[in-house]
């Protein structure tokens, strides 16, 4: 399960990752994470001008949030956008739902709608929702429930330090963890046949995704790239 870090893209910071034929450059993920930035603090700069003439304490300043996404966020998407397009065309997969709209992306993401990340972040969300209609449902041990709960805590989406009988009983038996743990287990099997190649200070490399709880919605990364394999939990 060696994926070969042996070329340029592990070599050259002009080379964020190669799939296949496809070449990510660097170039490109410091443009869609560009395009964000600015979109972001154009925004925030109109909320500050609008709280500025509002009536407040004397003195009285507003935290400025930072972007929610880094770098390592676009090429998660750029290459998981495309192992995915490769999974659905082996599958003769044609996303049906309905598209997403970028206003509902951005009330879960936290970046503005009218980005070329919010725009790729709507393909693949529409993609997976067909990816996982067609995996078959994996078979959620201990290990890989704990998993998918480890990536929740790094998103600040879940309490850490819960014990595995506690995290199985908020995952309804560990159910919920089936379906994105399939869906990563296929996008990992199509990196290894498109031989996939990742500059390291992007690894690992995370499907993104949706948890939602409680009325709210929270982004978190599904690690199934990491180092010079393929993660394999379990």
């Amino acid at each position: 399960m060696a994926l070969a870090l042996t070329g340029c893209a592990q070599q050259s910071p002009a080379v964020a990752a190669y799939v296949g034929d496809t070449t990510f450059t660097q170039r490109t993920v410091d443009a869609i994470f560009e395009d964000a930035r600015a979109a972001f603090d154009a925004d925030q700069a109109t909320l500050v001008a609008g709280a500025s003439v509002a009536p407040g304490e004397p003195g009285e300043q507003l935290e400025r949030p930072s972007l929610p996404i880094t770098r390592r966020h676009v090429v998660d998407l750029l290459l998981t956008l495309d192992l995915g397009r490769r999974a659905a065309e082996a599958r003769d997969l044609t996303p049906t739902g309905p598209e997403v709209p970028a206003e509902l992306v951005e009330s879960v993401l936290g970046v503005p709608a009218e980005t070329r990340y919010v725009t790729l972040y709507s393909e693949w969300y529409q993609l997976y929702g067909a990816l996982q209609d067609d995996v078959t449902p994996a078979e959620v041990t201990d290990e890989r429930m704990m998993t998918v709960y480890d990536a929740l805590v790094d998103a600040h989406a879940i309490d850490p330090g819960l014990s595995v009988p506690v995290v199985r009983e908020q995952f309804g038996g560990g159910e919920f963890a089936s379906l994105p743990l399939s869906v990563a287990d296929l996008l990992r099997d199509e990196a290894e046949k498109a031989g996939a190649v990742v500059n390291p200070k992007y690894l690992p490399v995370g499907v993104p995704m949706i948890a939602s709880a409680n009325n709210q919605s929270f982004p978190y990364r599904m690690p199934y790239l990491s180092g010079r394999t393929v993660v394999t939990t379990g």
